[in-house]
């Protein structure tokens, strides 16, 4: 098993998956080079495929050779991002949340407008 990285309570973790969605989490590309071949192979056990197209990879702040461009694994050729939304949240190389919280507000915002008649009733 490749090493994990993020620790929450007890638990360390290298693989995040709520629904379709999954997320893996490496300290370097070696890593998860190793997760996705390793996700890649269980998928295909349940002939499962991984849709390249919607595939993105993020690489955090310390990781910023490369950073342009995408990451080739196998045959698969993945976009590099600056930042990933995953399950509503938006996420940044730099770790940073402006980007999500300002994104909350303009929803915010937006719905109390389109509510704002119903409000004053």
């Amino acid at each position: 098993m490749v090493p994990s990285c993020i620790k929450i309570g007890k638990e360390q973790l290298s693989v995040l998956a709520y629904a379709d969605g999954i997320a893996l989490i490496g300290r370097n590309e070696i890593e998860i080079r190793k997760l996705f071949v390793e996700m890649e192979n269980i998928a295909r056990t349940f002939r499962l495929q991984i849709n390249q197209e919607k595939t993105k990879v993020e690489r955090k702040n310390s990781l910023k050779k490369n950073k342009i461009g995408h990451l080739r694994i196998k045959n698969y050729k993945f976009e590099r991002v600056e930042n990933i939304k995953y399950l509503g949240v938006i996420f940044n190389e730099d770790n940073n949340n402006q980007i999500d919280l300002k994104e909350r507000i303009k929803n915010g915002n937006k719905t109390y407008f389109v509510l704002q008649n119903f409000f004053k009733k």
